[in-house]
């Protein structure tokens, strides 16, 4: 027989014993759900961790396609992990083991769709366990160097002393940039030091800058300093250009003579001599190799670059003799306007051609007195005070603070030796400016330099042959060393671009710097602009486009 007390202590343990089920229960279901949250955050975390290293692995894949593009003449194609075309090391490395989720990767190499010349379009994919990312970009093989997207690029201190002078496109320097004297300035500066006036700095948002035209008018648009250098493209070695020059079947002719049939090979000669008349021009079409001393002066017309292995000199006016108008400033347009002179030009087949230069450009009579003291002797500016390169320190320009002090190891034992800075990457260390045997047009030198003018078999006086009495040159002139000219006739006019190290030109009256926009980077990747000139390059490759697009697992050829 039971009592009362007993039936509640009973009554009273099976509620405890259901409590405690109900809360086995709960517990049990929060358990499970916490495991579940947990899975799904381990699961998203390894897809965030696939989706993060599959961008990385299409990136490589990527680079890969773009150093195929600079090695190779046929890059286009399709290439995989799979079956072994896509040969980045460590991919098939990866493939199978625990360390990584990464299962393939696959790249597309095709012509660029727009048809610009030189332009490929690569797409590259990388799949990582369910994740796949693509990666498309534009690369331009063989890109001219931006230097050319100047009308006035100097590789040291830039210099506009005068208020005759007037250019009419954008200006650089790889130092300070000095203007003297109020010049005219209808473009932009860029210095990668400080843009100065008699070398106080000027301030573009004090509202009133000691220049004229559009760079005074909006100078915060207009003036830039503290921009990085560009790199010169460098024309120690002409191997590529004469293959280049092969490859497109280029020629230079005087009329109808044929005188260079891609590189002139005449090795006890390797110079070469060239004058132009309206009936009788010197005709250029694509790149053309002289290994020598050039001689110039005249007509000239054609598309192309004529590379100097020597010094080039220019002995008159060299003009084109199907020039394109000049009159309005490519420059200066508006955007479209600019755009449609380009495109007018290269569809009326206008001239166009770019001289570049291992050694210098002189302009005049060089052998003459007046020559020599108006470039050569100055103390503030003359070829005999530049050059040197054993003392010109780690930021490799002159006069600066760190002149002279050591960064160089070499020796390769750790310390520093030397103060020597290649300024021209030929690997000599090169002295200042010597007249007589740098720039002195020699019986010597002319007797190496095919077609020159001979008088019972000496070579002429090259003062019979030169003269400062000029005003005129059409082209695009590009050297790492100097360019120095004397004209004594006023209103001297550059159509096209001064590109170099050194620069010493004196003029009479006025100077105007008139850019050829049809040179300029900007339409490299336009088939309707671009100009395919051969230009002196500083890199392989150049990306000009960049984007992720939508995975596909797979080859991509198609543009998004």
């Amino acid at each position: 027989m039971k009592t009362v007390p007993q039936l509640l202590r009973r009554r009273r343990e099976g509620s405890v014993l259901f409590n405690a089920l109900i809360f086995v229960g709960i517990l049990g279901i929060a358990i499970v759900g916490l495991m579940q949250v947990s899975s799904i955050r381990v699961r998203a975390a390894h897809g965030r961790w696939d989706w993060n290293e599959a961008y990385f692995h299409a990136e490589n894949a990527l680079n890969w396609g773009i150093q195929r593009i600079a090695d190779q003449g046929s890059p286009i194609g399709n290439y995989a992990t799979s079956d072994g075309t896509l040969t980045v090391p460590y991919m098939s490395s990866l493939i199978g083991t625990p360390d990584s989720s990464f299962s393939a990767a696959w790249l597309t190499i095709v012509a660029d769709p727009g048809g610009a010349a030189g332009m490929f379009m690569v797409t590259a994919s990388a799949k990582v366990g369910k994740k796949v990312r693509t990666l498309q970009a534009n690369i331009k093989k063989n890109p001219p160097s931006q230097v050319f997207d100047y009308e006035y690029f100097l590789n040291n201190w830039g210099w506009w002393w005068g208020s005759s002078i007037t250019g009419h496109g954008d200006n650089r320097a790889n130092w300070d940039f000095d203007f003297r004297d109020g010049p005219t300035v209808n473009g932009g500066v860029v210095a990668s030091g400080q843009i100065e006036s008699n070398l106080t700095p000027i301030d573009p948002l004090s509202g009133s800058v000691p220049l004229h035209g559009l760079a005074a008018a909006d100078p915060v648009s207009y003036l830039h300093d503290g921009s990085e250098r560009l790199a010169m493209p460098n024309l120690k070695n002409f191997t590529n250009y004469s293959a280049l020059a092969a490859a497109k079947g280029s020629k230079l002719y005087v009329g109808t003579t044929l005188l260079v049939n891609g590189t002139h090979t005449n090795a006890t000669k390797p110079g070469l001599y060239l004058v132009g008349t309206a009936t009788s021009p010197i005709k250029i079409n694509g790149p053309v190799v002289i290994p020598g001393d050039v001689v110039i002066k005249g007509v000239i017309t054609g598309t192309g670059t004529l590379y100097v292995g020597g010094n080039l000199y220019v002995a008159g006016d060299l003009t084109y003799k199907n020039s394109p108008s000049f009159s309005t400033p490519p420059e200066t347009m508006t955007p479209a306007s600019r755009d449609n002179w380009v495109q007018s030009s290269m569809t009326d087949g206008k001239d166009l051609v770019c001289f570049a230069v291992r050694e210098s450009v002189f302009a005049g009579k060089v052998n003459s007195s007046e020559w020599k003291s108006a470039c050569f002797d100055p103390s503030s500016y003359g070829l005999k005070n530049v050059g040197a390169e054993a003392n010109l320190g780690q930021d490799g320009i002159a006069d600066t603070p760190d002149d002279g002090k050591k960064f160089l190891d070499t020796n390769g034992d750790g310390t520093p030796d030397s103060a020597w800075y290649d300024a021209d990457g030929d690997g000599v260390v090169d002295v200042k400016y010597n007249y007589a045997t740098d720039i002195t047009m020699t019986a010597t030198r002319a007797g190496k330099i095919n077609r020159y003018p001979t008088q019972s078999g000496t070579p002429e006086n090259f003062d019979n042959l030169s003269s400062n009495d000029f005003n005129r040159l059409d082209g695009v002139f590009y050297t790492n060393h100097a360019v120095a000219m004397r004209s004594t006739r006023s209103g001297m006019r550059i159509n096209g671009s001064i590109i170099s190290r050194d620069e010493a030109i004196i003029f009479s009256g006025s100077a105007t710097f008139c850019y050829d926009s049809r040179v300029h980077s900007r339409y490299s990747d336009d088939p309707n602009r671009f100009i395919d000139l051969g230009l002196p390059i500083a890199f392989l490759v150049s990306m000009n486009h960049f984007k992720e697009i939508a995975p596909v697992e797979g080859f991509c050829s198609t543009a998004y």
